[in-house]
């Protein structure tokens, strides 16, 4: 695969997190990048974990953006002596939720399944600027590395006789952050040695390079992405259409169906 597809289709699915704005089609959207995430090799381990860090996410957002809502009108979905949870903020809270796990879903996708070498040859080939492609690629390759990391700080702290599952949830969530300390302190260590390795070899990101490799988008590659761009074109017009009719700058009656498509799913 050409890896400029997956760096265009995660583009994509950024603006359609902005211009979506209902529970289901952004749903829709966060599970569709999620089940690419759950095709890539990532083992059984990583799925849970991801499955549970989105359940996580949608609950937290939910339920913070439902009980501090202060906008009107308002209606309660729960009272719990002095608190009450509002409707319209749990919805909010599940939209924003809903946007984050999206991209999160569709960039750790792209992570998974795209070397970091093609990663950068993609970037530069798009007119990403070479520094920043670097920069971003380099972050990006060390994420497995401090993962590892942390589990392996993980099983030291059992083998030692302090296994977190013994802990209550507030006190293992203070132990893993804790453990975060030297998983830190080995990754700005790990920056300064390759930024002094690369500063030694006269590295410039900047300076023009040439490509090692030739890319090429393959027949079905350029009929996804017409149907993609295609798709998010659409979007973006019924959007614009629908904002100049809320805006009161432009209607038209034959277009009432549309807008009422907007108003419901988008």
């Amino acid at each position: 695969m050409d890896p400029r597809t997956p760096l265009l289709l995660l583009a994509a699915v950024g603006v359609l997190a902005v211009l979506l704005d209902r529970p289901l089609a952004l749903g829709l959207l966060a599970a569709t990048s999620g089940a690419v995430l759950l095709t890539r090799d990532i083992g059984r381990t990583w799925r849970l974990r991801a499955l549970a860090l989105a359940l996580a996410t949608v609950w937290s957002t939910a339920l913070s953006q439902g009980l501090f809502y202060s906008d009107h009108p308002r209606v309660p979905l729960l009272t719990l002596g002095p608190m009450t949870v509002w409707r319209e903020g749990v919805a909010h809270g599940l939209v924003q939720s809903l946007r984050m796990l999206a991209t999160a879903f569709a960039g750790l996708a792209v992570a998974a399944s795209v070397p970091p070498d093609r990663l950068l040859a993609g970037l530069v080939t798009l007119r990403v600027p070479a520094a920043p492609a670097f920069l971003a690629v380099t972050a990006l390759r060390f994420v497995p590395t401090v993962g590892r990391e942390w589990a392996t700080v993980r099983r030291a702290r059992s083998a030692r006789g302090r296994p977190l599952g013994s802990l209550g949830p507030w006190a293992r969530l203070r132990a893993e952050i804790a453990l975060l300390t030297p998983v830190v302190a080995r990754t700005i260590r790990r920056a300064r040695t390759l930024a002094e390795s690369l500063d030694a070899r006269g590295f410039d990101a900047s300076a023009p390079r040439l490509q090692s490799m030739s890319l090429s988008f393959a027949s079905w590659e350029r009929g996804l992405l017409l149907v993609v761009a295609s798709t998010v074109l659409g979007i973006v017009v019924l959007e614009g259409l629908t904002l100049a009719y809320l805006w009161e700058i432009a209607y038209h009656p034959s277009l009432r169906p549309l807008y009422g498509v907007v108003r419901s799913w988008l």
